[in-house]
């Protein structure tokens, strides 16, 4: 029998059923809007034989703020002379989300070592405070990202107190370099955890009813994928995932790797590189509600019908003289490649999408040096693709990037690398 790969768009409410080469066998067009996930999902494999089906990818529609409706503790472990949390947040936001908020001592120095004890009394006294008045929890403590020991033992102290039923999020949990950005990141994946809950199992039993071996898996916002459950813990990382899935859609399509990709609708055109299953990013980060959290946008370029496509698609390129340019959408442009199906290009994005890991943070240098911290960078971003379903076998991984920190008190570097692949595949029955 041969197997099949579903991609759900549920944004532009399109769905495709691809083969193991990658060839659309079915497909099918709603009006956005109006199908659920669900539906539109039931509607394609209606056209297929479900239970051929693996694996169903989907783009969901990205929540707003009004969705983030929990109330939220916030726990702050060290940094006592850093901003506070929720600085800067609109009023109307952090006034909705807002539970207890604390700063307690402890945290991390960039070596790992420990700033201070983590003054457990004080986070059980937090607990207490969160207890009948928040959903969820948000932890995040200075250099976590280097040592999560102290967000961990606070969150089993929460867990204790609040139960299993209260989530509670960390800051080490996602991979942003500034203190502010993973906790912004915790605080607005915690307030989003019920939405993302209900929908997403919600999904995951309308494709079990389908297949109970399916797996399912949600785009986020550089075209890859997460698993069922990990996205119901990182709301904040799907955003963008229409516009990525597109950009890789387009692609594929297109039959080829790499490429510049030009979607043209109404007034405008949006330009963008996709390159060895991965966008190049801005530096910029995401925002939420008018907050910023730990993920970057990609390196996009927004043309209106007075500026020229040419001019976008040429920086775009970025050197890459050779990259083909893909067309979708109701423009001419001279030399693209125009794509069959260009409408189902984010569905087919979604259905042939791979699983990363990506590593951005400082390491020490100790007596192993650059190579050793390069090593360990290279395979924390191997561990992190593997978590999110990718093939262990079949990773490629990008060339480790190093800026030297020469304004903190021990030998360190910034180092960034990520590894993706192919989603692994279920064994054979």
């Amino acid at each position: 029998m041969s197997r099949l790969r579903v991609g759900l768009d549920a944004v532009a409410a399109r769905a495709v059923a691809l083969d193991t080469a990658n060839r659309i066998v079915a497909s099918h067009r709603g009006v956005p809007g109006t199908d659920s996930p669900s539906r539109l999902l039931g509607a394609l494999l209606a056209e297929v034989d479900a239970e051929a089906v693996d694996r169903v990818v989907a783009i969901l529609p990205e929540p707003v703020p009004a969705e983030a409706g929990s109330p939220v503790g916030v726990l702050r472990i060290g940094g006592a002379t850093a901003l506070p949390p929720l600085v800067g947040w609109p009023v109307e936001l952090s006034s909705a989300l807002a539970g207890p908020v604390a700063m307690v001592r402890g945290g991390h120095e960039y070596d790992g070592t420990a700033s201070a004890p983590l003054d457990l009394a004080a986070v059980a006294e937090f607990a207490r405070r969160c207890a009948g008045t928040v959903r969820a929890v948000a932890v995040a403590g200075v250099h976590g990202l280097e040592n999560p020991d102290h967000e961990q033992q606070a969150a089993a102290v929460l867990a204790d107190v609040l139960g299993p039923d209260v989530p509670v999020r960390k800051g080490s949990e996602t991979e942003a370099i500034g203190l502010l950005e993973r906790e912004n990141t915790a605080v607005l994946d915690a307030a989003l955890a019920e939405f993302a809950r209900a929908r997403i199992d919600e999904l995951g039993a309308a494709v079990r009813k389908h297949n109970p071996d399916a797996e399912l898996y949600v785009v986020r916002g550089d075209g890859t994928v997460l698993p069922e459950l990990a996205a119901q813990r990182h709301a904040t990382a799907c955003l963008g995932a229409a516009q990525a899935a597109l950009l890789h859609g387009a692609a594929r399509l297109a039959g080829v790797s790499a490429a510049v990709v030009v979607e043209a609708t109404g007034n405008q055109a949006v330009v963008g590189t996709t390159r060895g299953g991965l966008l190049p990013e801005s530096g910029a980060h995401r925002e939420f509600g008018g907050v910023r959290i730990g993920s970057r946008l990609p390196r996009l370029t927004v043309v209106d019908r007075s500026m020229s496509v040419a001019a976008a698609v040429a920086r775009a390129r970025y050197g890459y003289d050779d990259l083909p340019v893909v067309l979708v959408g109701d423009r001419s442009q001279p030399d693209a490649i125009r794509p069959p199906h260009g409408d189902l290009a984010a569905a087919v994005g979604a259905a042939t999408a791979e699983a990363a890991g990506s590593v951005d943070r400082i390491f020490w240098q100790g007596a192993g040096g650059r190579e050793d911290s390069a090593a360990r960078a290279r395979q924390l971003a191997r561990d992190a693709a593997v978590r999110a379903g990718a093939d262990p076998r079949t990773l490629r991984e990008t060339p480790v990037k190093e800026a030297l920190m020469t304004y903190v008190p021990v030998p360190a570097a910034r180092l960034q690398a990520t590894a993706v692949g192919p989603i692994l595949e279920p064994a054979a029955p």
